[in-house]
């Protein structure tokens, strides 16, 4: 501290009462004995805990919203299943079962549209429908894209994004990644009929 300012601190008589701490502002005084005796090293630490608790909540929207939607799970397993494909219009629904963590012994079913991108190519779009086993539904929507490794045998990487469901489930989010064999075994003049293997890797987000 130097020159006018420390002079003038200097030659100010300190206040009588050595326990009184005066913080002004635009609002009123506070002292020492004002805080129900709260020594000044625990206001300032209350005060500065309380700005990093609130600059956290800035930074971290996502975190506060996970937490107040549920808690996170590891989602993965394996299944297997039949999609039935009309060749005419894209549209097709599959039937699997299964077994994922955490929600134990699976069925369910997809509704999709397929679109033709090349000679060996395709993607698709649509819903899908977890039945855990305790009942309870998850339900996502999902993309994918696929290629044909061979005249009758395709590779396929699906995304799901997990809107919802029932029971334990209900208001459940997430995203889980299906990697997709796929062997076709019945053509007709309008439909493909094809067995699929399922690997599921992800997260789903539910309250316990």
């Amino acid at each position: 501290m130097t020159g006018e300012m420390g002079s003038r601190l200097n030659r100010r008589a300190w206040p009588k009462d050595a326990n009184r701490v005066v913080l002004r502002g635009s609002g009123p005084s506070w002292t020492q004995k004002g805080v129900a005796g709260m020594s000044l090293r625990r206001l300032f630490l209350l005060l500065l805990s309380s700005l990093v608790l609130l600059g956290f909540a800035a930074i971290s929207p996502v975190a506060a919203l996970a937490a107040a939607k549920g808690t996170d799970h590891p989602l993965r397993g394996t299944s297997t299943g039949t999609l039935m494909a009309s060749l005419v219009t894209g549209a097709a629904t599959s039937s699997f079962t299964g077994h994922l963590c955490p929600l134990g012994a699976i069925t369910g079913g997809d509704v999709v549209t397929f679109t033709v991108t090349g000679p060996t190519t395709f993607t698709y779009t649509g819903t899908d429908t977890l039945v855990a086993a305790n009942g309870n539904e998850v339900f996502s929507t999902l993309t994918g894209s696929g290629t044909f490794t061979s005249s009758t045998t395709t590779q396929s990487t699906q995304v799901n994004t997990i809107t919802g469901g029932t029971g334990r489930y209900a208001g459940a989010s997430g995203t889980f990644t299906e990697t997709i064999s796929s062997v076709v075994v019945s053509v007709t003049a309008t439909s493909e009929t094809t067995d699929n293997a399922a690997t599921f890797n992800g997260q789903i987000s539910y309250q316990a």
